[in-house]
């Protein structure tokens, strides 16, 4: 039973711009060229209607090819040769739409992101290719790698759940700021992480196309690996659907769901002390612990609100 393989629903560009996890750059511009002298004669033009002038966020500005080195934190060590070829065949008809993401290097320049393009960029013969240049350090660069190497449509489920790991381990994001980042609702980041939880019999299953991550979800669900590896062999040789397998993995025992800890109840004392703070700062303020020990959580909304709550605890 084949299963078509797909990446995650957004597109870097998207991840690069919204992201409010990781955001530094400097954009670099191409060189402005010098205009001909006027000549003393010439009459002095109309003045023109005065505009508000609005500078873009970014420029694109075209690179040689062979002063682009490859990045060293990038996953992908291989690329599917007829897949790139086909790209290229692309790029030489239409060029390259989509601009690659670099970073200044010693040397040239270090690709951030945009490998399958540069390497398909070169097969089809061209010289230059449009980019964006930002100063990242080495944590954002190996962000945006890693976020590119999930972008890949032939990526399985235990692979993109694999990605969401390493995002949430290597970053320390919670599930909600990874689902931001990745453009999924934060159920679909839970379930992704549920399937890491699998046997490997089972993992390989989705990892080859016999098993899809729907069928993977419903055997998740299963107590003990012996029954999950029995239902996700059964599914895969006689080729059942999703709703195939989650009807017979509905007639067998389920995992116990984790017990939720009992949360002790907020004494009237705590409650007026969050309610004064709230007043104060004029944003939900939240207070965790014990008399002795604990924290104070200050939740703010945007950049600008993050900046008054910042003035207002400095004085």
């Amino acid at each position: 039973m084949a299963v078509k393989k797909r990446g995650l629903g957004r597109g870097l560009s998207d991840i690069i711009e919204d992201s409010t996890v990781l955001q530094s750059f400097t954009p670099v511009e191409k060189p402005k060229e010098k205009k001909p002298a006027e000549s003393k004669t010439a009459k002095p033009a109309a003045k023109k209607s005065a505009a508000p002038k609005t500078a873009p966020s970014e420029s694109v500005v075209y690179v040689s090819l062979n002063d682009i080195k490859p990045n060293a934190s990038q996953p992908r060590k291989t690329f599917n040769e007829d897949a790139l070829s086909d790209l290229a065949d692309s790029i030489k008809e239409h060029g390259v739409i989509q601009p690659i993401l670099l970073r200044p290097a010693k040397k040239g320049y270090e690709l951030v992101a945009g490998e399958r393009r540069w390497r398909a960029a070169r097969l089809a013969g061209l010289k230059e290719i449009p980019a964006i240049v930002r100063d990242l350090d080495e944590r954002t660069n190996a962000f945006y790698a890693l976020i590119e190497n999930m972008q890949r449509e032939d990526l399985s489920a235990i692979e993109e759940a694999e990605g969401i790991r390493e995002i949430i381990d290597r970053y320390g994001l919670t599930q909600e700021e990874t689902s931001k980042v990745v453009g999924k609702s934060r159920p679909y980041v839970t379930n992704a992480l549920r399937l890491l939880t699998l046997p490997e019999e089972v993992k390989e299953l989705v990892n080859n196309g016999s098993l899809s991550q729907g069928h993977a979800r419903a055997v998740a669900g299963l107590a003990g690996e012996k029954l999950q590896i029995e239902a996700a062999l059964k599914a895969a040789k006689e080729g059942w659907s999703v709703r195939q397998i989650e009807s017979y993995t509905a007639l067998k025992p389920k995992k116990k769901p984790a017990k939720k800890k009992a949360s002790a109840k907020k004494d009237a004392e705590t409650r007026a002390l969050e309610e004064t703070l709230s007043e104060g700062l004029g944003t939900r303020v939240t207070v965790e612990g014990s008399p002795k020990r604990g924290k104070i959580i200050v939740e703010y909304y945007s950049a600008e609100e993050l900046e008054r709550l910042t003035e207002l605890l400095k004085g």
